[in-house]
């Protein structure tokens, strides 16, 4: 049985790229084939084949378990083992006369003590180079930790330096969006401004004191001519009224256009500026509103609500109200406009009702 074991052996090696494994166990063969030969019912020759097969069999699952890698040792090992075992095979084959030669020479305890020491030293061995390939195998495992921890804290760095960067970026171009969001407000409010400043000044070129239109010459176009009232003063004639529309507004207008004569300019221009003054903020119902001026000074007109075709006209008066009795003549004037009128409409209102009052069929009496 032994001896079969350590044909296996053999064969095992022969498979395996270990060559120092075949050689000890082809040497083990031959010594159990006379070890069968002359130690039959010979139970210590028994336990000593037993004890040379388990050294070979440790010394080939120990490196067949650990490969090319194994230990120079495990190969010094079997060598020694191998030479041991020949040597044993060279005093077995010159004492092979008798059985019981062999048996003497096997029979010696110092022969097992010597193959148990090889089996003690492989596993000796062995212990060292798990202890060796633990050890080896927690360093890589370290050494891989490290290269992953390394890996991990440079990737870290990597994301952090990208936020700081994106972060650094969006703030300045934050800060960009802000200054160009910034100037444009104060461009818009500039642009503002100067519109609101055209306007108001716009505004002011088109307006007389604030108050009334300033109208150019060229927006007014005169009709008809109209008569002036004979009961007024010589220096009335000074000026002629027409019939007017006025660019870009719909109701009609009356026009007094002031005559502008050679030497007379000042003068003329004085009194024009005076009937503005006076009629600027005249507010009443009896007289014709003031509408707009034309300042252009060959041809300067004032320019009233109204036109002559409903039998308005535009009064006069030429005292400045600087006395108690100017304004007093100028108050009565006023009233009687208002109380003339007012009276033409109650007797047209008494015609009206007088006519409509009278019964039906009633006639004059004979005389």
């Amino acid at each position: 049985m032994q001896c079969k074991v350590a044909r296996l052996t053999a064969a095992a090696g022969e498979m395996a790229p270990f060559p120092f494994i075949k050689g000890a166990a082809q040497c083990v063969v031959v010594v159990l084939e006379i070890i069968d030969q002359a130690a039959k019912n010979k139970d210590d020759l028994q336990e000593l084949a037993e004890s040379i097969v388990n050294t070979l069999v440790a010394v080939r699952d120990t490196v067949i378990e650990h490969g090319p890698t194994s230990s120079l040792r495990f190969q010094n090992i079997c060598l020694e083992f191998q030479t041991y075992m020949s040597d044993l095979l060279s005093q077995l084959n010159s004492d092979r006369r008798s059985c019981a030669g062999i048996r003497r020479l096997l029979k010696p305890k110092k022969i097992a003590d010597e193959i148990g020491t090889y089996r003690q030293r492989v596993d000796a061995v062995k212990e060292e180079f798990l202890i060796r390939v633990a050890t080896s195998t927690r360093l890589g495992l370290s050494d891989v930790q490290d290269q992953v921890d390394t890996g991990i804290m440079a990737v870290t760095r990597a994301i952090e330096e990208s936020q700081k960067y994106v972060t650094a970026a969006i703030n300045n171009r934050s800060d960009i969006v802000h200054e160009e969001i910034h100037t444009w407000g104060v461009s818009q409010s500039e642009k503002v401004d100067r519109l609101f400043a055209a306007v108001q000044a716009s505004k002011e070129q088109h307006n007389y004191k604030g108050v009334v239109r300033e109208i150019l010459w060229g927006d007014i176009n005169l009709k008809e001519c109209t008569e002036i009232s004979k009961g007024q003063s010589v220096q009335d004639f000074d000026f002629d009224e027409y019939d007017a529309s006025i660019e870009n507004h719909d109701y009609p207008k009356i026009v007094r256009v002031y005559r502008v004569q050679a030497g007379q300019e000042e003068r003329l221009m004085r009194r024009f500026y005076g009937d503005v003054d006076r009629r600027l903020y005249l507010r009443h119902p009896n007289f014709v509103q003031l509408f707009g001026v034309c300042t252009t000074p060959s041809c300067p007109a004032l320019i009233f609500h109204g036109s002559t075709a409903k039998r308005q006209r535009v009064f006069d008066y030429y005292c400045d109200l600087s006395t108690a009795k100017e304004s007093l003549l100028f108050s009565i004037q006023i009233v009687s406009i208002g109380v003339r009128r007012s009276n033409k409409a109650v007797l047209n209102g008494f015609k009206v009702s007088s006519g409509l009052s009278r019964p039906t069929g009633m006639g004059p009496k004979n005389g």
